[in-house]
């Protein structure tokens, strides 16, 4: 009789303690989806990545917890629960971090067959909450990681219950210790090497692989319907804005914002080459100087916002265009602002979806009715982007009576009012200007007398701090300069307010990338009949002086984005944008269309190809035959039967001197006689030939020198499978 040596099993105590680590691993991942979720549970999470790794790593640490902290847990969870929404008022922060207190615990704590499940939903609940709130990238990456660890877990939670037998009713002692938790961490992976058939792995990895694929082509062709992002769940949940770009505007807000560098918009245009050098992405208009700050007045915000409502499009008010319109596409991250970045007014603003918003056609602004917690793509047609901007006439509104409307008005003491008179007459010269020539030559005078510094000190004094500044000569940053620029143009009798928004981009192949670093503000003043001009002291001064007050034209502010890591990791961000979160159904019939053309011109190229070589073909065939052609034919072909059988051996001879190097013994005529044995096996013969089994055993598990001849034994046991 022979031995079949079989592949070693592992024992019930190593699949208990490999299913201990998978589902701490499977814990770190779904807690692990806090660092996009912008919660405030910081300190959850660093608990957890401290407790969970140090039990995964010491499991027999856990029986020195006493029983009486088990019970006391479940009261505890609750009241800490309770608390937190006590304190902060707000259901699903509180309920994010309910679960990451359960899946701590379920974690840390010796777990039976209905914990091990429950750390599976728990899991599951917090790392798709994330990602259909925040639509973030690093869910793509999440999901995958957490489907595949939790299949496995399965897998060892079947293996443990069948080598149980059932599970178990017994109750046991929390504080006990497992047998399976002694014994180190080596020798299990030891074990798990020697135990695993990599083979499997491989299958089991393309089976998931091709799952994975699956599920990308069905998300492709499935019908699109209209799901608001988030399911709801994004207004449970109060999202703040981290920049200044809200209704009010204080002195270091835009440059508190500017030493963040991370991105906060990408933007798309459907012609690169009529993208103008200078963009500004207007956000917020402030009309109103009160308490050292500007801020949009409430009555502005009544008087040139329409009501809210619930659309998916808001229309502006550029009428029909000549030519083909320039289109852009928006992708505004999350807590950026809720006033949506446009570049001035436009024809057509279209949402991937409905919106809560209040559009306001005399400002050119469309504000969300509050900050989105994930990031909001929407679509803008025929948007202008020169120095003017027209919007609906607002000047009957300048009036005296229109108190807040009044963007003449100024809240400053006489003093400071004394300082501002006297700086217009040393800029008008006593003379009467126009909007637009006096916002240069004011420009031209800040300039000289104040450089652009992003550390600028306010002089110290009882007056207005903006006053103050004006009046010396310390360099400022931009929200002095269009603040100045602001109070000077209405004590002139000029209309003006305050913008910030962004200011220029970086190219990164065929899109558009503002960073926080890119903020800015700026002023806009009223020439009449609707008409508004921006100046810019920051970005126009130096021009102006360089070429006397002519055109306001600044310096280019779109550069091109250096090559490197960063570019690529944003591309594939906005290849998430495009073609997951971003894709519709419009996408979906342009996807089908890009398909079917790839084919048709595949397949025609295809058959040109074709019937190009067989025309060839047929010439050559066609020609006269002789001895000579006849020879050459044959020696190409003896010649490529001879290379063919060469690369075979000599191939099959290095893959065994491979597996031989591994330390496997795969010689051919072993292989082939286990491979004959089975065959035997399964077939069956009552008629067997005892001889034929005992030759095929000496072949495999016997020395060479006692072989009998493989040939004529393999041809004896082909003989005996095809009698069955």
């Amino acid at each position: 009789m022979s031995t079949v040596k079989k592949r070693p099993q592992l024992e019930l105590d190593e699949l208990r303690r490999l299913k201990w680590l998978l589902g701490g691993v499977l814990a770190l991942i779904a807690i692990s989806a806090l660092l996009y979720l912008e919660i405030d549970a910081v300190a959850l999470m660093v608990a957890s990545f401290v407790l969970v790794p140090l039990v995964l790593f010491k499991p027999a640490w856990l029986s020195r917890i006493p029983s009486l902290a088990h019970k006391l847990v479940p009261s505890v969870v609750v009241a800490f629960s309770a608390y937190d929404y006590y304190a902060h008022g707000e259901f699903l922060p509180t309920l994010v971090r309910l679960d990451v207190l359960l899946l701590l615990y379920r974690a840390c704590s010796y777990r039976k067959r209905r914990d091990d499940l429950q750390l599976i939903v728990l899991g599951l609940f917090l790392v798709v909450m994330a990602g259909v709130i925040t639509v973030s990238l690093v869910f793509a990456v999440q999901i995958v990681a957490f489907v595949a660890c939790a299949l496995l877990f399965l897998l060892l939670i079947t293996l443990v219950d069948g080598l149980e037998g059932a599970v178990l009713t017994i109750k046991e002692d929390p504080s006990a210790v497992p047998t399976w938790t002694q014994g180190g961490w080596l020798r299990l992976f030891r074990r798990l090497r020697e135990t695993c058939d990599w083979r499997v792995f491989g299958l089991g990895g393309l089976l998931f692989g091709g799952l994975v694929v699956l599920s990308a082509a069905l998300f492709m062709v499935i019908p699109r319907f209209e799901i608001e992002s988030g399911l709801f769940l994004d207004r449970l949940i109060t999202k703040r804005s981290f920049t200044g770009f809200s209704e009010s505007l204080k002195f270091g807000d835009v440059n508190d914002i500017q030493q963040d560098n991370s991105v906060v918009l990408r933007i798309e245009a459907s012609d690169r080459s009529r993208v103008p050098e200078t963009l500004y992405w207007r956000m917020v208009v402030m009309d109103e100087y009160r308490n050292r700050s500007f801020q949009m007045s409430a009555a502005l915000t009544a008087a040139a916002f329409k009501r809210e409502e619930r659309a998916v499009r808001v229309n502006g008010t550029e009428g029909q265009m000549r030519g083909p319109v320039q289109s852009w596409t928006f992708y505004l991250e999350s807590g950026v602002s809720r006033f949506l970045p446009l570049a001035g007014s436009f024809r057509r603003l279209v949402f991937t979806e409905p919106q809560m918003v209040r559009s306001s056609p005399a400002l050119q602004l469309v504000m969300l009715s509050r900050n989105a917690v994930s990031m909001k793509a929407y679509r803008v047609e025929g948007m202008t982007t020169g120095d003017r901007l027209a919007t609906d006439d607002l000047e009957k509104q300048f009036q005296p009576a229109g108190r807040g409307l009044d963007m003449l008005e100024i809240e400053l003491s006489e003093g400071d009012r004394a300082v501002l008179a006297g700086v217009v007459k040393e800029i008008s010269a006593g003379s009467v200007l126009a909007p637009a020539e006096f916002s240069r030559k004011a420009t031209i005078w800040l300039t000289k007398r104040h450089s652009y510094s992003l550390k600028s000190e306010l002089p110290k004094g009882e007056s207005d701090p903006l006053v103050r500044w004006l009046a010396s000569s310390e360099p400022g940053h931009c929200e002095l300069f269009a603040g100045a620029l602001t109070l000077l143009a209405r004590t002139a009798g000029h209309p003006a307010r305050v913008v910030a928004g962004f200011m220029g981009g970086a190219w990164n192949d065929d899109y558009l990338i503002v960073r926080n670093s890119d903020a800015h503000a700026w002023c806009e003043i009223y020439e009449g009949h609707g008409n508004w001009l921006r100046m810019d002291p920051t970005n126009d001064g130096q021009r102006l002086i360089t070429d006397g007050a002519t055109a306001s034209v600044a310096r280019a502010n779109v550069r091109t984005v250096q090559r490197g890591w960063a570019a690529r990791f944003d591309r594939l961000r906005i290849l998430w944008y495009r073609r997951i979160v971003n894709f519709d159904r419009a996408d979906q019939q342009d996807l089908v269309r890009s398909i079917k053309a790839v084919a048709e011109s595949s397949t025609q190229s295809l058959r040109a190809w074709t019937m190009q070589w067989a025309g060839v073909f047929r010439s050559w065939v066609a020609q006269p035959w002789d001895m000579r052609r006849w020879g050459g034919v044959a020696g190409l072909g003896v010649l490529l039967v001879t290379l063919g059988y060469g690369c075979w051996s000599f191939g099959r001879g290095v893959w065994a001197r491979w597996c031989r190097a591994r330390g496997k013994d795969i010689d051919p005529v072993r292989k082939k006689a286990g491979s004959w044995l089975r065959r035997l096996d399964q077939v069956s013969l009552t008629d067997d030939d005892p001889g034929v089994r005992d030759s095929l055993r000496r072949l495999r598990y016997g020395r060479r020198e006692t072989w009998p001849e493989p040939e004529r034994i393999f041809a004896r046991a082909r003989q005996l499978v095809r009698k069955r």
